[in-house]
């Protein structure tokens, strides 16, 4: 049986996760072995003869406004999805899933209740680590929520080290990626010129159709290489403009979602510092910070499938307009 999460009946204590913990060898009440060592006996030896057992539902001493943190042992507010200290998920659900993924993947010997720090959704890093501004790595769990593990060991390296990882999904999706992870005024700019860029190529495509079909027609029976740079020689500029010019913004293209693949963690730590501290800062007295951070953070899912869509629309205009006309 699991019993970080519930008190020790000595002391009045919450279990903690590196707590030492003895069992009753009768009934099974769990002791801190520093409290079943001062009383000699198990605290319910009274109660033997009744043919008492422990369970976790005999005992009354649970507080209902608190909600207690299987991983670390810790109290945490009943409204909570996360643990401010430790960052791991305090439904009951999902702790255990949580601990029977560590569990399987630790292997025998493994020490603590996340001794893989892939499994853990932490990454491995305490809650309580300074993650610079007077933030710490539990709040940023908290506020990204979705791929804990990976951006925890992303941003201590950042901190630490200042050394990041070239994010593969912002390359792929830029701007888009941006949205999703709800940096709103750095994602609208980068996805509007990306947008732009695509509309504009598209548009281009459409236009002047027909001098891609001339230059396709000339390439097709051209003898020698000596002709098609004569044909080339001989195109006025604005059809070399028109011909260069969607190949001259791919590579701007590139170039940006390479750029944006290298900076993307980094935009992504400093807005998850500003915005816990701006949460921080307008949480009323006696509200809960850590809620707040919860339902601020995140990801916006609806928008990034909208754009993914808008995406595929713009790429395959000129086949839909080529095959209606």
């Amino acid at each position: 049986m699991d019993y970080i999460g519930n008190k020790c009946p000595v002391c009045e204590k919450f279990f903690h996760a590196d707590d030492d913990i003895v069992v009753c060898p009768d009934c099974g009440t769990p002791h801190h072995r520093e409290c079943y060592e001062a009383v000699g006996h198990c605290h319910n030896e009274r109660l033997h003869t009744q043919g008492y057992d422990y369970t976790e539902d005999s005992e009354e001493n649970v507080n209902s406004n608190v909600i207690i943190c299987r991983s670390c042992g810790k109290e945490n507010d009943k409204n909570a999805f996360f643990c401010k200290y430790c960052a791991a998920p305090l439904a009951k659900e999902e702790q255990n899933q949580s601990q029977a993924f560590n569990n399987a993947s630790a292997g025998p010997g493994a020490a603590g209740p996340f001794a893989n720090p892939f499994m853990d959704p932490m990454g491995g890093i305490a809650g309580d680590t300074d993650m610079g501004d007077g933030v710490t790595a539990g709040e940023m769990a908290k506020y990204v929520k979705q791929n804990t593990p990976y951006f925890m060991r992303v941003f201590n390296n950042i901190k630490e080290f200042n050394r990041s990882r070239f994010n593969f999904c912002s390359a792929i999706f830029a701007g888009g990626y941006l949205l999703y992870r709800k940096m709103y005024k750095i994602g609208a700019i980068l996805t509007a010129v990306q947008a732009a860029m695509m509309i504009l190529s598209v548009y281009i495509r459409i236009r002047y159709a027909s001098v891609y079909e001339d230059i396709a027609s000339q390439y097709a029976n051209s003898a020698s290489i000596t002709q098609m740079f004569n044909y080339f020689s001989n195109l006025a500029s604005a059809d070399l403009f028109v011909l260069y010019l969607p190949s001259i913004m791919s590579v701007a293209m590139l170039v940006m979602r390479i750029v944006i693949g290298i900076t993307a963690n980094r935009m992504y730590f400093k807005h998850c510092k500003q915005q816990i501290t701006l949460v921080k800062s307008q949480v009323k007295d006696g509200g809960n910070p850590d809620t707040v951070l919860q339902t601020k953070g995140g990801v916006n899912m609806p928008l990034a499938i909208s754009l993914l869509v808008a995406n595929l629309l713009i790429s395959y205009l000129p086949s839909i307009i080529s095959g209606i006309f």
